[in-house]
């Protein structure tokens, strides 16, 4: 399964990390590629192996075997860009072993090489290598201008069995000069402590939490108190700043009005929907954080603080829908199926989209999921959450400080299920039911297909939130 996500490319291999960190340090072993030193170079020019994928330039780009240069041996692989444009190669088939790390390095040396300096979002660097299923954030260090031969490496954990090495000269945008490489390395890394410092990672009980270029990776186990006092332990204090700011996003003269606001309306309408399990887990959360010194406004963060958190996603869809919720004079009910046809099509899609089959290259799965949320308080919902519960399968999510769910959303679990949502039409506010945010908690820790989703997401819906979830099994 092929993962793609506009969250930030360690996304996809989050599921691997955790796994990764109880590994023993060993001998890196290598990987085999064939003709990874550019020894083999046909007479017409031409690389054994390794083949032309990518070639946009006005003036032609091109790949060539060169025997006069090498950095090892006899050979090397020249990519040229004689106007601004780019050049990929790539190798044969790579056996890897997914979830396994692994480190990617060669040489490169450059003539004249030159980035497209207007090239942003993604920002156009000039020589680097990197892996065909990997994300274009992940590549090596790039080498540009007039540099003699210089090494580089990048660590990356694998996501497809069979993978290729790109060699790229203008990546995520254009440039234009010579670049040679040679060289060519996989090495499987058995020490995880190569990707995650050690000294990094802070633990509390078999629960864990590291930061990585960015990005907060919370790892948690357990029955539900305990598996929410470690995530609280190890979250206090953003728990505390993402609290802050959403009182301000709710009452900016007073915050702490904001927030009681905000409280009181989680607490009247969804708290006493939540099952026992979640409203257990965000107690251990308020225990956790409160005992390590996490305070709002004077006060320690209790159960009501993270039944809120949890709960702002449905409250700000609250309006929409008590507008298109019945009552006994007007009869109003759900949107008709034409009248849901004529809304205009960009609101009908938000953020999630899911292929398969013929609508992939090879017919595998390519799940992809954006994430869309104000700027003020979006900078926190970079964390990723991997739950070993006491019961259920295991799952990872992207969130927010103190989320028992995603809410971005994205989900995965080892039951080979894959899943987000897109937000469509608001439909009417069922009182008596369940917050999605308990639905799809519930659906990610417990559905082994496509069908418990469909059940679980369906099961008291309260209406709020209203989306299309795509979900893909494995």
């Amino acid at each position: 399964m092929q993962f793609l996500s506009g969250i930030g490319s360690r996304v996809l291999t989050v599921s691997a990390v955790v796994v990764l960190v109880a590994l023993a340090a060993g001998a890196d072993q290598e990987v085999t590629i064939i003709n990874p030193g550019f020894e083999q170079l046909e007479p017409s020019g031409t690389v054994a192996e390794w083949r032309l994928v990518t070639e946009i330039s006005s003036d032609g780009a091109s790949l060539e075997g060169e025997s006069d240069v090498a950095h090892g041996g006899i050979g090397s692989a020249r990519l040229a860009v004689p106007g601004h444009g780019t050049v990929t190669a790539e190798s044969g088939p790579v056996a890897l072993e997914v979830g396994k790390l692994y480190r990617l390095s060669g040489w490169i040396r450059t003539e004249g090489v030159v980035s497209d300096p207007m090239a942003k979002y993604p920002t156009a660097v000039p020589a680097c290598l990197s892996m065909e299923a990997l994300p274009f954030t992940i590549h090596s260090p790039a080498v540009g201008g007039d540099s003699d031969w210089t090494r580089v490496d990048e660590l990356f954990i694998a996501t497809s069995s069979l993978d290729r090495v790109r060699l790229h000269l203008g990546y995520n945008g254009s440039a234009r000069g010579t670049a040679w490489f040679d060289d060519i390395r996989i090495d499987a890394v058995d020490d995880i402590s190569e990707y995650i410092p050690s000294e990094t990672v802070r633990w509390f009980g078999p629960g864990f939490r590291y930061d990585d270029q960015g990005w907060i990776f919370v790892h948690i186990e357990g029955e539900p108190y305990e598996r929410g006092y470690q995530y609280g332990s190890l979250m206090p204090d953003e728990i505390v700043e993402y609290i802050r700011k959403l009182g301000v996003m709710q009452h900016r003269e007073d915050p702490e009005a904001g927030w009681d606001t905000i409280r009181f309306e989680a607490d009247a309408l969804f708290l006493r929907k939540y099952d026992e399990e979640y409203l257990r887990e965000m107690k251990g959360i308020g225990d956790g954080a409160a005992d390590a010194g996490a305070e709002a406004w004077g006060r320690p963060i209790d159960l009501r603080d993270i039944v809120a958190l949890n709960s702002v996603v449905d409250l700000g869809q609250l309006e929409d829908a008590l507008e298109v919720t019945p009552n006994s004079l007007t009869g109003q009910a759900f949107v008709a199926p034409d009248d849901e046809l004529d809304v205009e099509v960009d609101q009908h899609k938000c953020s999630a989209f899911v292929a398969t089959g013929p609508a992939t290259r090879d017919g595998g799965i390519v799940f992809g999921q954006i994430f869309m949320w104000y700027g003020y308080t979006g900078m926190h919902w970079n964390v990723i959450t991997d739950v070993v519960p006491s019961d259920g399968y295991r799952l990872v999510y992207h969130t927010f400080p103190g989320g028992i769910h995603s809410g971005a959303d994205f989900y995965l679990n080892s039951a080979g299920i894959a899943f987000g949502e897109t937000t469509v039409m608001q439909t009417p506010y069922e009182a008596n039911s369940t917050p999605q945010s308990n639905r799809a908690r519930k659906a990610a820790q417990y559905a082994a297909s496509i069908d418990d989703v469909e059940r679980i997401l369906w099961e008291k819906n309260n209406g709020m939130y209203t989306n299309d979830w795509p979900p893909r099994r494995s």
